[in-house]
């Protein structure tokens, strides 16, 4: 890649990285509680801005060379290059597979520039979104760079569309400080979340029962069905939307 004429960044290819992988967007937005204080007659006459917190957002193109995405149920704590001060928690971390699209994962994180730095808590960073096996597929070239598709996804009820794959833990920042700062959160919670499309070939599964996906990796095992829907659309085959949830009391993956 080559810049001319006037100086400007163009693309992600200096962006702030969450993991490895081809980047597709990053966002940091910085913001305050606005609280207005009124008169007597409901006008405002004065402005508090407070709680200083910045929302941040990625999202890449996952690759041969994706193996440390979070794992988000040892902590929350997380480092982004160039984002200083404070502490940085991760909320969000999502795996996605879509027909005739390349994987991509995303994180969402809060960055608290205020609160004082602390050990323990952190996020992982050791599972692989390298997944499913594509290695006998030809079509992607040259081969084993990427995840296509669906490819290699499979499910008993139908041809795999789309897969979703969310990691949640709540954050639960403290009070604000008499300065209008936040000091402190907790991390807790944590739960993933399972979004599964097809086109239906077999029986819609049970409520309750559990979800197999063939090809999936480990943290997709051992969900517990919790939606099923199907649905019909003129000029389009009949369609299943499962969703599923899985909790650290279930069977540990």
């Amino acid at each position: 890649m080559n810049r001319h004429g006037q100086s400007i960044t163009w693309g992600t290819l200096t962006a702030p990285r969450l993991f490895t992988g081809k980047t597709k967007r990053y966002s940091y937005n910085p913001a305050v509680t606005k609280q207005f204080h009124t008169d007597e007659g409901g006008d405002k006459f004065a402005y508090t801005p407070h709680s200083l917190k910045a929302e941040i957002d990625f999202e890449a193109m996952v690759t041969a060379d994706s193996s440390d995405f979070l794992d988000l149920s040892t902590g929350a704590a997380i480092v982004i290059a160039g984002v200083d001060g404070g502490q940085i928690l991760a909320s969000r971390a999502t795996e996605t597979w879509r027909l005739g699209q390349a994987k991509t994962a995303s994180v969402q994180a809060t960055h608290y520039p205020d609160m004082p730095a602390s050990d323990g808590g952190a996020a992982g960073t050791t599972l692989s979104a390298f997944t499913p096996d594509q290695s006998a597929s030809q079509i992607v070239r040259p081969g084993g760079r990427l995840i296509y598709s669906t490819i290699g996804l499979t499910h008993a009820a139908g041809v795999v569309h789309g897969l979703t794959l969310d990691q949640i833990l709540e954050i639960s920042p403290d009070d604000d400080s008499p300065d209008g700062k936040i000091l402190g959160a907790t991390d807790h919670g944590y739960e993933r979340n399972i979004r599964l499309e097809l086109l239906a070939k077999g029986d819609l599964p049970a409520i309750d029962s559990v979800l197999t996906i063939g090809g999936a990796p480990a943290h997709a095992n051992d969900y517990r069905i919790s939606d099923a829907q199907l649905s019909f659309e003129d000029q389009r085959g009949k369609m299943y939307v499962i969703q599923a949830v899985w909790i650290s009391a279930f069977t540990t993956v």
